[in-house]
């Protein structure tokens, strides 16, 4: 069997290769002519797959270490008997930390209080889920806002549209549909009517999609009042993305919201329990083993003198500091924006997620320790 699986994607060798013969490509480099002999085929969110690229080919079993599907041609994958897994939920706590890094730029940036606002949590999904109970440890009100989730009857709570325009900061979580495939499209669904009607909102993130926001819109809105600010980790036409969009906001990053250690692992891990399923392969992994490989030796200290929000900062900015990743990207303004976009994602650092972290339990101030130990810090 040959396996042609995407470089970036970690551990399939040591996973796949007892099962064939694993050789990896570049994520937006491939053509046809690459599958002529492949049976398995594992992507990112950079590769289109579709009848184009799979109609001469032998492949039996497609598989994408994403949350989303946008990218693959579903309805040629089932009308051709072509196996599909996907992996929701692999990056959840990645994007959810990568939002709380956020939130503290925005706590110092602006001084707010981040227990004072309210985050409306867009798409109630996995990611959603993981930062609302992040939100919920660390003491930051949210409202759950996922009308499709609601209508089938999930029994949380959830805020109503008008609720949704009370708060101060929208995190948007939804998979990017269009009005065939849903009651409730979200292609383009961040444009300026939404916007009108967000009248509290003053912060946006993006880490679903890009084609979710209307980049012109969302930059209008931007330029009409200094008091609004957004966090855009997810472009429209990446990795040819809008520059001046760029520079109305306050963060943005080059898709890597999700890119951590432990989110690609369990990306990986999903798919391959899918492949072996599908093959009717034994299934052999060490899940804890691979999870922990390579886990940061150096223990975090944090100074006494911090009270409790600042040590959520200072704690969680040790693990990912989002502003490393802006100031990175924003580097490629006024240069080739495509090349610097990609380059940056392929070479991107080996990150971690709280979990993976030792901190040193003297140092933490009075009631920050439980939490910190809630969000994943080891002890």
């Amino acid at each position: 069997m040959k396996i042609l699986v995407d470089e970036i994607i970690p551990k399939t060798k040591a996973l796949f290769s007892p099962h064939g013969q694993v050789k990896t490509f570049s994520g937006r480099d491939i053509s046809p002519a690459d599958l002529t002999d492949i049976d398995t085929l594992l992507v990112r969110s950079v590769t289109p797959v579709n009848a184009e690229l799979l109609a001469s080919s032998p492949v039996k079993f497609v598989g994408t270490s994403t949350i989303g599907t946008d990218h693959i041609d579903l309805k040629y994958l089932k009308d051709n008997n072509i196996g599909f897994a996907s992996a929701p939920g692999c990056n959840a706590i990645a994007v959810a930390e990568y939002i709380l890094s956020g939130l503290f730029v925005i706590s110092k940036e602006y001084n707010v209080d981040l227990r004072t606002i309210k985050v409306g949590i867009v798409g109630a999904g996995n990611v959603g889920s993981a930062l609302a109970t992040r939100l919920g440890i660390v003491g930051i009100p949210y409202g759950l806002y996922d009308p499709p989730l609601h209508e089938i009857g999930d029994h949380r709570e959830m805020i109503t549209e008008d609720e949704l325009a009370e708060c101060d900061i929208l995190s948007i979580h939804v998979p990017l549909t269009n009005a065939e495939q849903s009651k409730y499209p979200t292609l383009q669904m961040v444009n300026r009517d939404f916007l009108e009607r967000m009248k509290a909102c003053r912060y946006i993130f993006n880490t679903s999609r890009g084609a979710v926001v209307s980049s012109n819109d969302l930059c209008a809105w931007l330029k009409a009042s200094n008091e609004r600010q957004a966090i855009i980790d997810v472009w429209e036409n990446e990795p040819d993305i809008d520059q001046q969009f760029l520079k109305e906001t306050l963060i943005s990053t080059p898709h890597i919201a999700g890119h951590t250690y432990e989110g690609k692992v369990r990306g990986c891990l999903m798919l391959y329990l899918a492949f072996c399923q599908h093959f009717q392969l034994q299934a052999d992994f060490d899940k804890e083993a691979l999870l922990t490989e390579n886990s940061p030796k150096d223990m975090i200290q944090l100074q006494q003198d911090l009270n409790y929000m600042q040590a959520m900062s200072a704690a969680i900015w040790n693990v990912y500091d989002i502003r490393d990743d802006d100031k990175a990207l924003r580097a490629g303004i006024n240069r080739d924006m495509s090349s610097h976009f990609d380059r940056l994602r392929r070479g991107y650092k080996m990150r971690r997620e709280c979990s993976a972290h030792r901190l040193d339990e003297l140092s933490a101030p009075d009631g920050a320790l439980k939490t910190l130990k809630q969000l994943g810090f080891k002890v």
